[in-house]
Parts: structure tokens; sequence; C-alpha cells
């Protein structure tokens, strides 16, 4: 049964009159997706505490648990588990486990998507995190257990402040100009992987600066191809990743693998650039 619990008057414009935005409630499998599917462009959507099947996502909607991830679980073992098409901007899953049982193709599968991803637990997948041709953001989630833990194929869009751990790539960019953002990446096989046509901004900046460390196979891998006056090559690309902390305060190229510039990068504290190991002392 769907319940439609409050609404809530956010804004009178002179020109239109007035706006207005609903609040619904699903509390069980059966009515999320049919809560999702009655609720109008603007609306919320909360979830009580639970464990529910999937859900496809609508352009405008909010999706929010009402507990948080430890309490409201999104599980399913096939294709995908939350799965976003077409989705403007204003869509948003927020604090949810979502848990593709070690068999989903993507736990989040967009495509010519804007949505967000916010405050989730993400597991089980072969991505965590499947994008194509999308613009989405995906904010301070902790992401496990995937084959990859992102992976955006032909996408902007911003990864920040993320914990990805225990997959096989921490991140897979392909042909993306994504940012990577103040994101720890460890414990994963590779850090971050760039292929194709990619030019993303990893890192760049002191604020911006990600974490990669203990990822065994590398930091990064690079086997990313230039791009000429917007046509594509064949001609193998360097890949700038400035400021960023790889591991210690003197990494070295073991780190990486293709034509990779990391210098300068950012210390342990994540506070002061270093550009030369060992740091010179300081006066």
């Amino acid at each position: 049964m769907i319940r439609r619990v409050t609404v809530i008057l956010f804004a009178l414009l002179a020109s239109a009159g007035g706006a207005s935005a609903a609040t619904w409630r699903a509390t069980s499998d059966q009515d999320l997706q049919e809560t999702v599917d009655s609720a109008a462009y603007g609306d919320t959507v909360f979830v009580a505490p639970g464990e529910y099947l999937r859900v496809t996502m609508r352009s405008g909607i909010h999706l929010l648990a009402e507990e948080g991830p430890e309490e409201t679980v999104i599980r399913n073992s096939r294709f995908w588990v939350v799965k976003a098409d077409n989705i403007d901007s204003l869509s948003t899953v927020e604090g949810f486990t979502l848990d593709g049982v070690k068999a989903a193709e993507g736990v989040v599968y967009a495509e010519n998507s804007q949505l967000t991803v916010r405050d989730c637990h993400i597991r089980g997948g072969w991505s965590g995190v499947r994008a194509m041709f999308s613009d989405m953001e995906v904010r301070d989630c902790v992401i496990t257990d995937c084959q990859n833990g992102a992976y955006f194929y032909e996408c902007a869009g911003i990864i920040t402040g993320n914990e990805f751990t225990r997959c096989i790539n921490g991140i897979s960019l392909v042909s993306a100009t994504t940012r990577v953002h103040r994101n720890t990446i460890y414990g994963n096989s590779l850090g971050i992987s760039v292929s194709k046509h990619s030019l993303p901004t990893i890192g760049g900046s002191v604020s911006g600066a990600n974490r990669i460390f203990d990822n065994p196979g590398g930091g990064l891998k690079n086997t990313a191809l230039q791009k000429k006056y917007e046509l594509r090559t064949m001609k193998p690309a360097t890949i700038r990743v400035p400021y960023n902390f790889w591991g210690s305060d003197c990494p070295d190229s073991s780190l990486f693998r293709g034509p990779v510039d990391w210098s300068p990068w950012v210390d342990e504290d994540g506070t002061g650039s270093l550009d030369q190991c060992p740091p010179e002392p300081q006066e």
C-alpha cells in the first residue's frame, strides 16, 4: 500500500503562483517500485528500514533511506539493483546498502543519466557503479567486493569522497573525462585503470587529492590514447595525475604502469605538496 504522508510547500514563485513537492513512504518490497512510480517530479520517497529487491529510478525523485545503510538494504542477484535510464540531475539515491550478491552486472546501472548516488554502501557486483554515456555523481559511498568499484564508459561526472576497497579495479575509466577527487582507494588489485580515449582529472589540487595506496597491482594503469583536435588517434597518451597521495611521501615509478606524470604529489597528511624524494628538510 502506498502512503502519501505529507505535502511540503517549499517555494512561492510570483510568476507561477507557487510550487510544491510531496513526501511518500515505502514500507515493503511490494510497494517500493509502485511508490517511486506514483511520486511526482520533485517528490521524496522515504524508505523504511528493511530489505527490498530492486528499483528503477525516475527523473526528479529523491529516494532516501530513513535509517541509513545499516538498516535499509536493496539486494538483487541479477543484472542490477538500482537502474537509472535517461534520468536527470534531480534524481538521488541516498543512504542504502546496495548489494549485488556477487552476481549483478551493475549494482547501480546508469545509462544516459545524471543520477546522484550518495552515502551508500555498494557491494558484490561486476561493477559497483556501472555508468555509460552519463554525467552522474557518486559521493561519500563505500564500495567493496566488486570487479570494478566504479566503471565509467564515455562518461563525465564526478567520483568524490568515496572509499574503494577489495575490488579488482578500484575505478575503471574508459574514454571518460570524469573528475576523481578526495577518494580513498586501497586494498584493491589495481587502484585506477585509465583506458581508450580517456582524459580524466584525478586529484589535480591539494584540496582534491585522492589517497591511493596498498593496491598490489599498482596505483594507476594507463593505456589511454591521445585525442588531437577532438579526433581520436592510436597514439599513447600520457595521463597527468598531480596532487595525490600514493602510499608514502616518497612514491616510486613501480606504482604506475604506462605513461603517467604524477608529480607533484601530496604528503601523507594531505596538506602539502611534494615534487622530489626524499623531501627537502624543513628549515
